[in-house]
């Protein structure tokens, strides 16, 4: 599975001690807690505690679950934290391997004879890519796009080389149906990101980088 940017942050936050206890105690906690009662809980102060959970909160790690009025202190809502359901997942260099699955997992799914196995995974692929496209903004979002799936892009003239195969393992089971998707899904967010003018994929096999290369439409 890639490593994220946004996972590398969360798991870096978790290095810190004190606020991988909070953490922890909350992932395994049954039902939320008030932050007395993780001090509590963990003999740490208030101000620590406070000061860890905002860093987990914007990490999206643990989120706040407010009760009606009047359950708390002079009717005042209590606040209540509580882990999410966030996963985290970290590998060097970056794999994608739940992309893989899912989009194969599509393709089982709406696969019908006299269609091949490998035409279906691709079309699941292009469209996927078109859905990666939509997630993007901003005038130029390829670049940031292949550095999220974990291809690693790097400029080569004006061709774009993918250095990384975020599906490395799974060449060594089937290269052509993993290569081929892998070359779908480009079609795919080239065409959602109006890129398609701009570049093509094409397949060129290597044992080091990704096998699929953005070159530019002559």
């Amino acid at each position: 599975m890639g490593a994220l940017p946004e996972d590398l942050e969360a798991l870096g936050l978790l290095a810190e001690p004190q606020r991988a206890r909070i953490h922890a105690l909350l992932t395994g906690a049954p039902r939320p807690h008030t932050r007395q009662e993780i001090c509590h809980a963990l003999g740490m102060g208030r101000t620590l505690v406070t000061f860890h959970l905002e860093k987990l909160e914007q990490a999206g790690l643990v989120t706040v679950v407010t009760e009606p009025a009047g359950t708390g202190r002079r009717g005042r809502p209590a606040q209540r934290y509580q882990a999410t359901r966030r996963e985290l997942s970290a590998s060097v260099p970056p794999r994608r391997y739940e992309l893989l699955a899912e989009i194969l997992l599509r393709a089982a799914q709406e696969h019908e004879p006299p269609e091949t196995f490998g035409q279906a995974a691709e079309r699941a692929a292009e469209l996927w890519g078109r859905r990666l496209a939509a997630e993007q903004s901003g005038p130029d979002a390829l670049w940031p796009l292949l550095v999220q799936l974990g291809y690693e892009p790097a400029a080569d003239g004006r061709t774009v080389l993918l250095t990384n195969c975020p599906f490395q393992r799974m060449r060594s089971v089937n290269a052509g149906l993993v290569c081929s998707m892998n070359a779908a899904l480009a079609r795919g967010y080239l065409d959602g990101l109006d890129a398609a003018g701009r570049f093509a994929p094409r397949l060129r096999p290597c044992p080091d980088n990704c096998c699929v290369v953005l070159e530019p439409v002559a």
